[in-house]
């Protein structure tokens, strides 16, 4: 079977993994002083030959080759910015949600719907709770300095995400949207945008969820304040999972579920104590940076709105 979808997210596993340590290896020949420059030109130069290689395979009927290498540069960037196999593979594994719910779209789906759910209407507004998991989840990114901390956090990511994979396979769900958002407002066509762009499939257990505990318990270990801040933000979204109709409520508490049970397994033998006060005091400022960088994201979003791009 020659299914470019399957074909490339083959690739981004494999070369994803695989290209940052051959890639750095080889690196280690060049002159220290060009180092940097020499990454940043190999990145530059792989977009522009896949890029290269896509219209010459168009043209021949190839089917694409830019999808099928350009899946592994984001492992491959993954482990140049951080020199770990383990956040390289848990990058590359990402586009395996999607391929799931290709695999399992048009198979047995269920639907773990309770009395609740039912109880709860479309709230469009909570799109941009929802949305602010993509800044969250990265959250120990901007505020973890310390590497044996950063490690567990990188574990326990990819420890939910394995998991949640299994649970997209064994029990496929689909998500509870309505057919059509009602509403000519920014927020009706953000959860527009939202619908588009993710497939409706892997609800159970919620992988957004998850990934919104595990960073807020990862930045606890670090900072007790923020961390509590941060675990309320996580509990907001998973009410905006239910509330913006992409998760069920049994989705929302199997993830954060599976998210405490990564903690105790792989963040909570992590002593606070190891943190040095200068960084500690220091965790909070670089967290508003993230508030930040959302709030420029939706207003360049309510600029592509405003100027009238159409969402399906």
């Amino acid at each position: 079977m020659r299914d470019p979808f399957v074909i490339a997210v083959g690739i981004g596993l494999l070369l994803g993994s695989l290209a940052g340590p051959a890639v750095v290896y080889g690196l280690e020949l060049v002159p220290h002083q060009w180092r940097r420059t020499a990454e940043w030109l190999l990145i530059a130069g792989a977009v522009a030959v896949t890029a290269l290689a896509d219209q010459l395979s168009r043209r021949g009927g190839g089917g694409g080759a830019f999808v099928y290498v350009l899946a592994a540069l984001p492992g491959l960037l993954t482990f140049l910015a951080f020199r770990t196999l383990l956040a390289s593979t848990l990058v590359s594994l990402v586009p395996v949600y999607i391929f799931i719910g290709v695999l399992t779209r048009g198979g047995p789906t269920y639907a773990p719907e309770i009395a609740l759910d039912r109880a709860v209407s479309l709230q469009p507004a909570w799109i941009f709770v929802y949305a602010s998991l993509g800044l969250v989840a990265l959250l120990p990114l901007f505020i973890v300095r310390q590497q044996a901390l950063f490690h567990r956090a990188m574990q326990a990511y990819l420890m939910v995400m394995l998991v949640s994979y299994a649970g997209f396979l064994l029990y496929p769900t689909v998500a509870p949207r309505p057919a059509h958002v009602i509403g000519d407002g920014f927020s009706a066509w953000s959860l527009r945008l939202l619908y588009t762009l993710d497939p409706p499939y892997g609800c159970f257990p919620s992988l957004h969820v998850a990934y919104s505990f595990v960073s807020a318990l990862t930045c606890y270990r670090l900072h007790r304040r923020l961390g509590i801040a941060a675990a309320l933000w996580a509990a907001l979204i998973g009410v905006s999972a239910v509330y913006t109709k992409q998760h069920y409520v049994v989705d929302v508490i199997a993830g954060a579920a599976l998210a405490f049970v990564a903690y105790v397994l792989l963040l909570r033998g992590y002593s606070p104590e190891a943190v040095a006060e200068s960084e500690r005091r220091r965790a909070p400022i670089r967290a508003l940076g993230v508030i930040g960088i959302y709030g420029w994201i939706i207003a360049c979003f309510w600029v592509a709105y405003s100027i009238g791009v159409v969402v399906p």
